[in-house]
């Protein structure tokens, strides 16, 4: 099971991560009813200027939401080469490592207090692989793992 390593399984589940936030939360913009429907069409509908800029909420919403797409996507080549890196090599890029787990305990917090069950578990998940990765990497005698 060299395959299966924490970090490749963080993997996956960043590109799981990346394909539902994109393709199922900010490509697909479905009806929430007739509330969530209006406010939707405010967000796209009032424009103000901002820093030389005409901008609207809807404007600030989709483009940061397709900014954390971009950083899951990072995120996902990341951790894949975390996985590739030799434990001689390793104290070099710990740091990284031990960042990435960082921000991806911030997501779950995040993602559990502000969206639903999905995103909590799966940052909850990434967090915990990476994590184990991490420290499996800094043991003594740690093996890379086989591209």
């Amino acid at each position: 099971m060299k395959y299966l390593t924490p970090f490749r399984i963080a993997t996956y589940l960043l590109v799981l991560f990346f394909a539902g936030h994109t393709l199922g939360g900010m490509l697909a913009q479905r009806s929430l009813g007739l509330a969530a429907d209006a406010v939707f069409a405010s967000m796209k509908a009032v424009h103000f200027d901002f820093n030389g800029s005409t901008c609207s909420w809807y404007g600030f919403w989709f483009g940061f939401g397709l900014m954390v797409s971009v950083f899951l996507l990072f995120s996902a080549v990341v951790a894949w080469r975390l996985d590739a890196v030799r434990p001689e090599s390793w104290p070099a890029v710990s740091a990284i490592a031990w960042a990435l787990v960082a921000a991806y305990a911030c997501t779950a917090v995040l993602s559990w207090a502000y969206f639903f069950a999905g995103p909590g578990v799966i940052a909850t998940l990434v967090t915990l692989l990476l994590a184990v990765g991490a420290s499996r990497k800094r043991m003594p005698g740690a093996q890379p793992a086989q591209l």
